[in-house]
């Protein structure tokens, strides 16, 4: 037996049977006992076990929903479970933050534990921040420059940002048609 080459032999630890026996149990138990269990808490969960399935399968396709679900778990408990401290106003622009955050998440993960590099995370979350910030500008009490600044912006961006996915669905049909051709 050579043992200087990496062993090709697949993980077969069935995650994601597992997930559906747990969550069945769950849900079948909290039929008959009522379990306080938060949103934030039931998202976090799900997040970790699909980071602990693709961290162990190097699958950056199950590292995604880990790091969206971990960012929403964020933003749901910070929402629900902090009594208050953030203003019901701003509740929307804090999960929108949160979700960036698990975009973010998205980069960190695909880069430890696979040979993806997952650099779209961070623009996506950079886009999700400015639209975070934008909203708690707008939903915050008073007026001034920067409020009507940001209004003006997300008005305009409802006319742009149509135009954009017309423009991209335009590139992919031009790039199907030019692989085609050749």
């Amino acid at each position: 037996m050579n043992t200087n080459q990496p062993s090709t032999q697949k993980s077969i630890f069935p995650f994601g049977g597992i997930l559906l026996i747990v969550a069945g149990l769950f849900l079948l138990v909290q039929q008959f006992v009522e379990i306080d269990l938060s949103g934030g808490a039931f998202l976090a969960a799900l997040g970790i076990f699909f980071i602990l399935w693709g961290a162990t399968h190097h699958k950056a396709g199950l590292l995604i929903p880990g790091g969206i679900l971990s960012g929403l778990s964020l933003g749901v408990f910070l929402t629900e479970e902090t009594n208050g401290m953030i203003s019901s106003h701003l509740e929307g622009g804090v999960i929108v933050l949160c979700l960036a955050a698990g975009f973010a998440f998205i980069t960190l993960l695909t880069q430890l534990f696979t040979d993806e590099k997952g650099w779209w995370g961070l623009i996506l979350g950079g886009i999700l921040v400015l639209v975070g910030t934008g909203i708690i500008i707008i939903e915050s009490p008073g007026s001034g420059t920067l409020k009507t600044l940001v209004e003006s912006a997300f008005r305009a961006l409802n006319y742009l940002w149509p135009l954009v996915l017309v423009g991209l669905g335009v590139k992919v049909i031009l790039d199907k048609r030019n692989q085609t051709a050749e």
